[in-house]
This record gives C-alpha cells, sequence and structure tokens, in this order.
C-alpha cells in the first residue's frame, strides 16, 4: 500500500511539472542573413507564482549560466544574458538573450531549439525559410495554455515574395501564436529575392567606357 500512495504522488508531481512547463511566454526576434548566419534576441517570461521547486519550467531555464548553456552550441553563442524578478510591476521573472549564429539551419544544435525543425535554402524565387515548431501535445495541454504567448519575428535579407506571417512589415514579418496551437506542428514560411549580381552592370559600364574611348581614338587617328 505505501509503494502506491509513493508511486501515485511521484506521478502527481510529474503531471503538475508538465502542465506548469507550459506556462512560459516565448517572443524571437531574428535577423537574418543571405548566407544562412545571423543574430537574435529570445526572450521568455513566466509568473513567479510558477516556481514550485527550482528554476526551471520545461524546456526552460531561469538560471543565468543553464539558461546560456541551454542556448549555446558550436553553432550559436549567446554575446549578452539578463535574468530579472519584476515582483512590483507584474509579477513575472524574465530572461533575456542576445545571440549571435553562423547557420540557421543548424540552430537546434543547441538544445534550447531542440523541438524546431528550420530550413533556409535556394527556392525559385530566391530563398526559402520554413521554421518550424513540433507538436507538442503535454505543453499545449497545459492549464490556460491559451494565455501564453508564442512570438516569432524574422528581419528577413531581402524582399518579400510569398509569406504565411500574420504581419509584414517592409522586410519584418511577424507570427504569433499561443501555447495551445502547440497541439499540432506550426509552419512559418517565407520567400525572398536574392540580390542581383552587380558584376553584369560593372561589365556593361566598362564596356560603355572601352567604346568611347574606342570613339575618341578613332577621331584622333582619322
Amino acid at each position: 500500500m505505501g509503494f502506491n500512495i509513493k508511486f501515485f504522488s511521484i506521478l502527481f508531481f510529474i503531471s503538475v511539472l508538465s502542465l506548469i512547463g507550459g506556462c512560459v511566454n516565448y517572443e524571437q526576434t531574428a535577423k537574418l542573413n543571405m548566407d544562412g548566419s545571423g543574430t537574435m534576441t529570445v526572450h521568455y517570461w513566466t509568473k513567479m507564482s510558477n516556481f514550485t521547486m527550482g528554476t526551471t519550467l520545461g524546456k526552460f531555464d531561469f538560471e543565468e549560466s543553464k539558461a546560456k548553456s541551454n542556448y549555446t552550441s558550436s553553432n550559436s553563442e549567446v554575446k549578452s544574458i539578463k535574468v530579472e524578478d519584476r515582483p512590483n510591476e507584474d509579477s513575472t521573472k524574465h530572461v533575456t538573450m542576445e545571440i549571435s549564429f553562423k547557420d540557421i539551419n543548424r540552430l537546434s544544435d543547441a538544445s534550447g531549439f531542440q523541438g524546431t525543425k528550420i530550413s533556409w535554402k535556394e527556392s525559385p524565387d530566391g530563398m526559402e525559410l520554413k521554421y518550424t515548431l513540433l507538436q507538442d501535445t503535454s505543453t499545449s495541454n497545459a492549464t490556460g495554455a491559451s494565455d501564453y504567448k508564442i512570438i516569432y519575428s524574422f528581419d528577413m535579407p531581402g524582399e518579400i515574395v510569398s509569406t504565411n506571417a500574420a504581419k509584414k512589415e517592409g522586410q519584418k514579418l511577424t507570427w504569433n501564436y499561443t501555447v495551445a496551437d502547440l497541439n499540432k506542428d506550426i509552419d512559418m514560411m517565407a520567400n525572398v529575392k536574392k540580390a542581383k549580381s552587380k558584376t553584369c552592370g560593372l561589365f556593361g559600364m566598362a564596356m560603355a567606357v572601352g567604346l568611347i574611348g574606342f570613339a575618341y581614338y578613332r577621331r584622333r587617328v582619322f
């Protein structure tokens, strides 16, 4: 009987942790370069009352060294990190990081980006971004999941040809979701034009200068 009580107590504790683990707001703002490199700001926050034990909620760490480690890999580097409590504003705890990365295709090398599938490749239009948040039903079923925000913004490196973004301002695209939307895969997509090579333009200018010079030479000779 004692074993059963202990077993069910552990099971209940794990269930509570999984429910609380989804109660985190997440915002990611990235500037993407044409070669796939870039920089981003990652900001996540939650209510201080959600911390019943330790500083970890699901996959999110609110302790500086752990948070930094989660977003660091051979492909990505945390340039700065700030952890702060806001008890006098809205009783929330925040983590904000500035990150640089070499290749967005390898972003999930860092554990903090696991749960995503990313593709940045050539397309008929130029370059195509497909950034997928993989289904996570344990998180989407968390209590009050629809109250917690998931926001992604990308400053794209070229003219936008097509996108499924909710908001478009010039080359900046924004998608808005809630944690409850993770009951299925979320696909964020965009196609951009590649910048035209300047080689032809420079060649044309060189040809024009050459022709002018040749015409001047003919006039002098003849």
